[in-house]
């Protein structure tokens, strides 16, 4: 009998008032899950158009741009 592994569940706790502090935290958990899931993914032939693959790669790309808004500070985060 095969053990199944459990669905993984992800969870992005966010709990400060402060909505720079929030969207900082929010995307830094989207970069780390997309990063995840392209290592992660189902490798097919170079030629092959996948979209999620397009969608993933451009939302880093995007996030990468703007290192100074995915980050708190250690001070603000307390």
């Amino acid at each position: 009998m095969g053990l199944e592994s459990e669905p993984k569940e992800h969870r992005v706790p966010v709990r400060t008032g402060d909505i720079h502090k929030a969207i900082a935290t929010t995307a830094n958990a989207l970069y780390d899950l997309l990063d995840e899931a392209l290592m992660s993914h189902e490798p097919h032939d170079a030629d092959e158009d996948c979209q999620f693959e397009e969608f993933a790669r451009e939302m880093l790309r995007v996030l990468g741009s703007y290192p100074d808004q995915l980050t708190v500070s250690e001070e603000d985060a307390e």
